[in-house]
């Protein structure tokens, strides 16, 4: 399997702070956000990866470098501008160099913990041979999320009937509301690589972009199959002040003052290992 990290968004309701840096760089405990994707993916044994850039992106790309400090091998697609998650996964079809192997979509400014729960997805993807698979997680409102409409719910596990962006009206949500609530797409997907092909066919859709979330329903419609799988541990989503600082508090708020001190150990022995390699 290999990873796509795209990271090309401008981070506009972060400013002023993504006027200076881009977000996958701001602080999410220890770790820089694109410091946990990267962690993420070498947890999963993912080898290689892409990281999706744009505009200032610079600096991003200056702290992963080649990704041996995470055990990655990183190769680069830059995103001319910012068409949608489906346009950014296409950036990154001509970096694959292998047909065979599947994909780990992984968005730079998510947070999945505990991190291990994707191993999860990545064997239940291969073991049964799907088009898609994602990790859900219910939520309340709807409109902020991909969501799916289940065909059934087992052991936390079920099959895709319908996946759609951001549903806005209460016509719309009504046909993907199970019990009272929702199963939103968390920013994780396994893919087999036909989702080029389905990319590359599908016009744009909610806000004038690519998305993904259309894309993965051309190919339910033309028989392929998608799995979700539940997912009770802690999601952050940081694309906004209010989303940003609930990350934090999340993080911590369970934390002993003997954790974070871990914590900072584990800071300072990163920073050491990065400025013995850039003293060689």
């Amino acid at each position: 399997m290999i990873g796509i990290i795209p990271a090309a968004g401008k981070g506009t309701r972060l400013k002023p702070i993504t006027e200076a840096i881009p977000k996958e760089l701001l602080h999410c405990g220890s770790k820089c956000l694109i410091e946990h994707s990267l962690e993420s993916l070498n947890i999963c044994g993912i080898k290689r990866a892409c990281l999706i850039t744009g505009h200032k992106k610079g600096p991003l790309i200056d702290f992963v470098k080649d990704g041996s400090l995470y055990g990655l091998d990183i190769d680069f697609a830059y995103q001319t501008s910012t068409q949608g998650l489906g346009h950014a996964i296409l950036c990154a079809k001509n970096k694959i160099r292998n047909n065979d192997l599947d994909l780990m979509v992984l968005l730079g400014d998510t947070v999945i913990e505990p991190k291990h729960i994707l191993k999860d997805l990545k064997e239940t993807h291969k073991k049964e041979n799907l088009f898609a698979t994602f990790l859900l997680k219910e939520v309340q409102d709807p409109s902020r999320w991909g969501v799916v409409k289940l065909k059934n719910l087992k052991n936390g596990k079920g099959e895709i009937e319908e996946v759609f962006e951001k549903p806005q009206t209460p016509e719309e949500q009504k046909r993907f509301e199970i019990n009272g609530k929702y199963y939103a797409i968390i920013g994780v997907y396994c893919l087999n690589q036909k989702i080029f092909t389905y990319l590359e066919n599908t016009p744009r859709g909610r806000n004038n972009e690519i998305q993904l979330t259309d894309a993965i329903q051309r190919g339910l419609e033309n028989g392929e199959k998608a799995m979700g799988i539940k997912f009770d541990g802690n999601w952050l989503d940081v694309g906004a002040p209010k989303t940003y600082l609930l990350a934090q508090w999340q993080f911590f708020k369970n934390k002993t003052e003997q954790d974070i001190l871990k914590l900072a150990e584990e800071w300072d022995r990163t920073a050491e290992k990065i400025n013995s390699t850039q003293n060689e």
